[in-house]
């Protein structure tokens, strides 16, 4: 029997053609609300400098991050940071999950520096971008715990608008406890060039999990912005203000005159610190900024000494610093821009996804350290004892643990390789007798006590790790002091090596983290490591002239990698288990083989871990029984051992396909499925990790070798000198003699040989690149925190189509490989070092290798 047709009545079809009238503006709602590709990574970086000051916004499922309220790196903690732009009188909110309208989000922009949202409210268009400073040449400035937020835009209809602009921070910033019981103090001022707002915890404390116990939260901006407010209330007050209807605003608090409250008043209200900006009656927004902080003094404790942050030394006073923060502005800008731009075409050059990448990770890597200095009893700094501390964000409280310091190196090589000495520093100040090393300096961050545990099991990992980094850091450097002082600690711990590199009792670092399945020994990729720590140290025995030491280490090396390899390759493949053919794993320690250019392993063993790759949509499993687990730190040393460019691209965009997967929760976590792309929801999940440094792995192996100069054991201040039993009569020789050498011979053939001297390229080296220097820098004047409307500024364009960028547009990402690699060549001849005194040392140091190669004969098969 068929159904009669039912004819629509009249109601059905006025319903019908009111849902379709109604269809624009419930597409509009869900365009603010989500975003319409899966454009973007599941967290975007909005406010990253230290592992207690570092702020995402979740953008995971396409949200809005104007509907989103940002959070701290755990996905578990709120922040209260709200910005909001009114248009003649009606109120968008461009971040967090306030009352009054959302802007509509256009899409996005993130560089190495920054993070930039394009946005519109009613007829006007604007960018707000988050600003978190990488200062590699001014640890000052690089210590400082503050980042910039900025707005800058213009109107879309060709006509004038009033426009006021608001952004604050509530106390959620201060602590994770029960908020109604935690009391808080605040405080406001001004400086000579900021209004400075500031709350505080009555009682803080040093003992904390992942967020700080002990912090002041500031917000401030410029005293001279035009019609500025800036008032401690709470969020009900002053937030409801904002998005009322009123063309101009006099804003008042409900909190004075009280000088206290608590993180959550008793009436569930947030008190928040505000700045309220009124530009009047404009066609463009200048750029106007906020800065936004979260301090902590003594930032770690030492052996029972409080440290501070190293900027202490320069600026007396949080105030001082907040000042002299916001005054910087346009310097801090303009040094961004050009950081930004060079970092960029130096990763362009190997790939446009690598550039994505090195875009994303680079500020969380450089977020888990901190610099620090001793405070003397006269009050002042001592700014020559820099010690840098490593917190493990996303997975433990420990501090310095070395294998994280080990994936973090290639970042700070490249930007600044002091920096990797000063965070080794503080692990020899511990161990110096220990006939291995220790996996970290203790627990819990940022009490820093050592690690007085017995760790044997994993001395392999540890004591190579150690040593890798310190032969990398003084090539990078040229210093050498590391290896005079600890020379013999060094030593101690090569010698365990040689005698424990390939037992099957030594695990990996990875077995500490339980979803990677690596419990068990005999891993020839630990192997690869112990093999090369060896090797490391028979390059750090000849620096210092010990030459026997160094012979001896050689042959060890010889005889551990026969065996390695008779143990390890079968039939052009290897094995991730030794005598265990059909295993397989992602070799990333084969990395340090070429990073420090020693030639351990034969160009056979790097073809047959290419021949070994096996790729899911999300990468390479870190081994056959990681249970399809793997890390994307040791991804992209993975990437940097490859054989061939086809390995290395695919092991890029595996690692780059996940970071993008919009779908999955995380703050570009390193550890994930490569199946699905599903992380771990629980720590240990790799939140966050400062290991993403390993990102620049591919950048560090073409930065140049320095000479290294270790002459005389000369100690930290303040710390004994080792009791070396060791002593360096070669190489103090060698400098007397090449000194004499130099004064005779230096007139007439210095400038020939510094004109001449090259170091040979690499043969794996797809890419020049130099260490950013000052001399890069660029400087001009730009508007300060708040300018005037007659200031000229980037305006968008609102009319383009909707785009949702990952990286900025660059000519360089147009061009060919072959172009690209060129281009990269020509700037790096533009940034030679200039330092005529330093290569007069350098020149007169290799005269003295050229004698001392002289009476050693030929150099080992390996080198």
């Amino acid at each position: 029997m068929s159904t009669p047709e039912l004819e629509p009545s009249i109601a059905s079809c006025s319903d019908f053609r009111f849902l379709l009238s109604m269809l624009p503006s419930l597409l509009l709602v869900l365009s603010l609300v989500f975003l319409p590709t899966l454009a973007l990574p599941p967290a975007l970086p909005l406010a990253v400098r230290t592992p207690t000051f570092n702020v995402w916004v979740d953008t995971r499922d396409n949200r809005n991050p104007a509907f989103t309220w940002p959070k701290f790196w755990n996905d578990d903690h709120i922040l209260g940071w709200a910005g909001y732009i009114r248009v003649d009188g009606t109120a968008y909110h461009w971040l967090g999950a306030g009352p009054g309208n959302g802007t509509r989000f256009r899409g996005a922009t993130i560089t190495p520096t920054r993070t930039i949202f394009s946005m519109e409210a009613g007829p006007v268009s604007l960018n707000v971008t988050f600003l978190s400073p990488i200062e590699p040449d001014d640890l000052a400035r690089g210590s400082l715990p503050f980042s910039y937020v900025y707005v800058e835009g213009g109107r879309t209809d060709g006509k004038n608008h009033t426009i006021q602009l608001y952004s604050d921070t509530t106390a959620e910033w201060l602590s994770i406890g029960v908020r109604t019981q935690t009391p808080i103090r605040w405080q406001s001022q001004e400086t000579e060039n900021a209004a400075y707002l500031e709350f505080q915890l009555v009682s803080p404390s040093s003992t904390f999990g992942d967020i700080a116990e002990d912090g002041t939260a500031i917000y401030a901006t410029a005293v001279n912005a035009p019609g500025r407010q800036s008032l401690i209330a709470t969020a009900r007050q002053l937030r409801n203000a904002v998005t009322s209807n009123e063309t101009t605003l006099e804003l008042t608090s409900d909190l004075l005159p009280a000088t206290q409250g608590f993180v959550q008043q008793t009436d569930g209200a947030f008190p928040l610190l505000g700045h309220y900006i009124d530009l009047g009656n404009v066609s463009t927004i200048p750029t106007t900024a906020w800065v936004v902080g979260l301090a902590r003094d003594p930032v770690v404790t030492f052996q029972g000494v409080a440290r501070h942050a190293y900027y202490r030394s320069r600026w007396k006073t949080l105030p001082d610093a907040v000042d002299a923060f916001v005054a910087d502005f346009p310097a801090a800008k303009q040094r961004a821009l050009a950081l930004d731009e060079r970092i960029l075409a130096d990763a362009n050059a190997i790939s446009a996804d690598y550039a994505d990448l090195v875009s994303l990770g680079l500020r969380q890597a450089l977020a888990g350290l901190e610099i620090t200095v001793p405070q003397l009893s006269d009050g002042s700094y001592n700014t020559s004892d820099v010690l840098v501390f490593l917190k493990d964000t996303g997975y433990s409280q420990r501090v310095n643990p070395t294998e994280t310091m080990y994936a973090l190196m290639p970042a700070l090589l490249y930007l600044n390789g002091t920096l990797l000495g000063q965070l080794l520093e503080p692990m020899f100040r511990v161990q110096r007798t220990d006939a291995y090393a220790a996996p970290d300096l203790g627990t819990p961050y940022p009490r820093v006590s050592g690690n007085v545990l017995k760790n044997d099991g994993v001395g392999v990992e540890h004591s190579a790790n150690m040593i890798i980094m310190v032969l990398a850091h003084a090539r990078a450097t040229g210093d050498g002091s590391l290896i005079s002082r600890y020379y013999t600690t060094l030593k101690a711990w090569a010698e365990y090596l040689s005698d424990q590199a390939l037992s099957p009792s030594q695990q990996s670092a990875d077995a500490t983290t339980s979803v990677l399945g690596q419990a068990s020994g005999g891993l020839t990729n630990l192997g690869v490591k112990g093999i090369v720590g060896v090797a490391a140290m028979a390059e750090i025995s000849k620096v210092v002239g010990d030459v026997g030491a160094a012979e001896s280490f050689r042959t060890s090396v010889a005889n551990l990698t026969q065996v390695w390899t008779t143990r390890s390759l079968f039939s052009g493949s290897l094995a991730w288990e030794y005598n265990k053919p059909g295993s397989s794993g992602l070799m990333y320690n084969l990395f340090a083989d070429r990073l420090l250019q020693l030639g351990v392993f034969s160009d056979e063993v790097y073809k047959a871990q290419d021949a070994t790759a096996s790729f899911s949509e999300y990468g390479m499993a870190l081994s056959t029984g990681s249970n399809s687990m793997t890390r994307s730190d040791w991804t992209m040393f993975s990437a940097a051992a490859a054989a061939s460019n086809s390995t290395r691209d695919k092991l890029i965009s595996g690692v780059l396909a996940r970071a993008m997967l919009n779908s999955v929760n995380g703050t570009f976590a390193n550890l994930y499925g490569v199946q699905t792309g599903q992380g771990v929801s629980v720590a240990q999940n790799g939140f966050a990790s400062p290991a993403q440094g390993a990102i620049l792995s591919l950048l560090s192996l073409s930065l140049p070798n320095r000479t290294i100069i270790a002459a005389g054991d000369s100690a930290t201040p303040g710390i004994p000198a080792p009791n070396h039993k060791n002593t360096m009569p070669a190489i103090i020789s060698g400098i007397v003699v090449g000194s004499t050498i130099l004064l005779v011979l230096g007139v007439f053939g210095a400038c020939f040989l510094l004109r001449a001297r090259r170091r040979p390229e690499r043969e794996h080296v797809h890419v020049n690149v130099s260490r950013w220097t000052k001399s890069c820098t660029a400087i001009s004047e730009e508007p300060s925190l708040s300018t005037r409307e007659d200031t000229p500024t980037p305006t968008p364009t609102p009319t383009s189509p909707i785009r949702f960028l990952f990286r900025p547009p660059s000519k360089v990402a147009e061009l060919t490989a072959q172009e690209r690699r060129r281009l990269a060549l020509e700037r790096r001849s533009l940034g030679a070092d200039s330092d005529w005194r330093r290569e007069l040392v350098n020149l007169r140091m290799e005269m003295a290798e050229i004698r001392a190669k002289q009476d050693e004969g030929a150099p080992p098969k390996y080198q």
